[in-house]
């Protein structure tokens, strides 16, 4: 069996965290298959393979450009492969090898406004509609965006697999990193933590409204904001919130660096208005940390009853979600161990088991063809 894996996005956030974690899975439990590990030329450098039947081919091509329908498309077909895995809706057009793919969300097609451009949506509702209907098989990472998928895009359901999103081997275990400088010079200070992106859905300016409003309420306490990437344009909506340098940025930080500070952090605080499964709650969860979230799209499927949930695009509840998990120490402890609890749930060998048998089943679906 040869299988290709479209690994163009190992070393991005998001995608690419899915893909390190399916990669070191699968590689522990099969050293049997061939994988073609299709990689751009720049990240092959940094990329060490996890067996030896692994080996990459360059694919010089950007995720979501013209090029990838041009060349990747010869690339697969060139190799032979019995399978090959796109891990996006935005597969190439006009390929013509056997595919599985996986569809993490729906955002771009559910949330127009995203773009500045209508037209780009509708190149999204396009590419995820040709990709789902060449796909043998559809994984997608939580029940609520299969749900999206068989009522919005059609995809019939038994053509869908959930195979949940994991925490890479090992997380949360064995002594902390190091933090970085900002946080350690917090002193100790009781910090929450928001990690991810600054897109308009992440919904941050209904944080900073939250935590303007805790900083109001526990006058003489020393609670911070912690949150990924830089300032930049989010100064207005602190400003708006009445808030300053209690309100600290780390910018990039290596995931490695970040587990030191999930593990440092009072509690994730995570009040998107969508995501197709959410990493940074189950991250944080496999640190005993208790994420905050709201109550929108996978969010609750995924913390469960390890974490506070709170109404989408409401301040104050989720003002007060933090104040309790400051002040309560009893419900804080309880909540870690609920947290580690459910992390656990979601594990590397469960997502690589899945995917595996997804393989196995397309291709059979096609020698039966």
């Amino acid at each position: 069996m040869r299988v290709g894996i479209d690994a163009r996005m190992l070393f991005m956030s998001g995608i690419g965290t899915y893909l390190r974690n399916l990669l070191a899975g699968v590689a522990r439990l099969d050293a049997r298959t061939e994988y073609v590990l299709f990689l751009r030329p720049a990240d092959r450098e940094r990329f060490e393979a996890p067996g030896a039947n692994f080996r990459v081919v360059a694919a010089d091509a950007a995720p979501y450009s013209l090029a990838e329908q041009a060349l990747l498309p010869r690339l697969i077909r060139r190799e032979g492969l019995d399978l090959i895995h796109h891990p996006h809706y935005f597969a190439p057009w006009f390929g013509r090898t056997p595919m599985v793919a996986t569809v993490h969300d729906l955002i771009h097609q559910l949330f127009p406004e995203m773009f500045r451009l209508r037209a780009v949506s509708w190149l999204a509702w396009a590419a995820a509609w040709r990709t789902v209907a060449r796909a043998r098989l559809v994984l997608t990472v939580s029940e609520h965006t299969r749900h999206d998928l068989v009522f919005r895009l059609g995809v019939p359901p038994a053509k869908v697999r959930v195979t949940y999103n994991a925490l890479a081997p090992g997380w949360g275990e064995g002594p902390s990193p190091p933090l970085p400088a900002p946080v350690a010079a917090l002193g100790g200070a009781p910090f929450f933590l928001y990690a991810g992106n600054h897109k308009r859905h992440k919904n941050l300016p209904v944080l900073f409204e939250a935590f303007g409003w805790l900083r109001r309420q526990e006058r003489g306490r020393e609670s911070r904001l912690v949150l990924t990437g830089e300032r930049g344009d989010l100064e207005a909506g602190l400003r708006r919130a009445g808030l300053g340098d209690e309100v600290v940025f780390l910018g990039e930080v290596p995931h490695k660096t970040l587990e030191g500070v999930y593990r440092a952090a009072r509690a994730l605080v995570f009040p998107s208005r969508y995501e197709g499964f959410g990493y940074p709650p189950l991250e944080a969860m496999g640190c005993g940390v208790p994420p905050v979230v709201s109550d929108a799209a996978s969010l609750p499927e995924v913390v469960g009853d390890a974490g506070l949930i709170v109404p989408v695009d409401q301040a104050r509840p989720l003002g007060e979600a933090m104040q309790r998990l400051l002040a309560d120490d009893e419900l804080h402890r309880d909540l870690s161990a609920r947290a580690r609890e459910r992390a656990r749930k979601f594990s590397w060998r469960s997502l690589a088991e899945g995917t595996l048998q997804a393989y196995r089943e397309a291709i059979a679906a096609g020698r039966a063809a």
